[in-house]
């Protein structure tokens, strides 16, 4: 690990920023570099308007396409993951470059003397306020050097910064889809059916907060509860005769996950 002087040296050495998107990674990503007083100089995107917006705010330039972004400059790219691989290609060779996602493989992309990952493990939305100094960034990159610049720079806006390789990312990035991306769902579909039965989700918020506060101090399998759990098979007929369609199937699915685990 390096010492704090040390990722002040190389944080230096990115003097400035240039990001190509304007999603919600890349509005998020904008505005903290701002206010950790690091310069995004250029952003280009294919949706000119919200470019123009997330320029506004962070007194970026905006440029119409990537060939129009100034060489010798790190490059962030923030967009899909299906673009990463062309948009590398039309970055100039003089650039170092980085990109956001959690899912592509380092060693797939085109080669580049400076390319490396700058992942912050986190889900983001434009009109949520987020502290990414709470949010831990994982750093790769083809050389070592270029590593510990992009380690350097993220831990200007966050206090959690590791390595991790293309495979660990991966990991990473599953293990996320299930906490963030497939528990949100199963909350819309109780939402969904708390509406159906004009039931005021609002009761069921603080079920929801102690849900989450118990993986603080103990694990997701110590703190099961519910039907499954106890096998209690009557309960789970009762609720399947309430449902119908993807969300009997989901229950479905899940209480025997739930019986797999505890029962077998």
């Amino acid at each position: 690990m390096w010492k704090w002087q040390e990722i002040q040296t190389m944080s230096r050495e990115i003097n400035k920023i240039s990001i190509i998107g304007s999603g919600n990674v890349a509005w998020h990503l904008s505005k903290h570099f701002a206010e950790a007083n690091i310069e995004v100089s250029h952003i280009t995107s294919r949706n000119k308007n919200t470019c123009i917006e997330i320029c506004n705010k962070t007194d970026a330039t905006y440029v119409a396409s990537v060939s129009d972004l100034p060489q010798n400059q790190l490059v962030i790219i923030c967009t899909p993951d299906d673009s990463i691989a062309s948009i590398c290609e039309q970055v100039h060779y003089t650039c170092p470059v980085a990109y956001t996602s959690g899912s592509i493989d380092l060693s797939k992309l085109p080669k580049r003397q400076n390319l490396g990952v700058f992942y912050p493990l986190q889900t983001f939305s434009k009109c949520y306020d987020l502290d990414l100094k709470n949010v831990p960034f994982f750093i790769e990159a083809t050389n070592e050097k270029f590593s510990q610049c992009l380690f350097a720079l993220a831990s200007q806006i966050s206090s959690t910064v590791r390595s991790a390789n293309s495979q660990e990312r991966s990991e990473l990035h599953l293990s996320a889809v299930f906490v963030n991306n497939f528990t949100n769902h199963i909350i819309h579909k109780a939402q969904e059916y708390a509406e159906s039965k004009s039931i005021d989700f609002n009761y069921l918020l603080p079920l929801l907060n102690e849900t989450i506060r118990k993986l603080e101090s103990d694990s997701a399998f110590n703190a099961q509860t519910g039907p499954a759990r106890r096998r209690d098979n009557s309960t789970i007929e009762q609720h399947k005769s309430k449902l119908k369609g993807i969300s009997k199937e989901i229950y479905n699915l899940l209480s025997k996950s739930i019986k797999n685990t505890y029962h077998d």
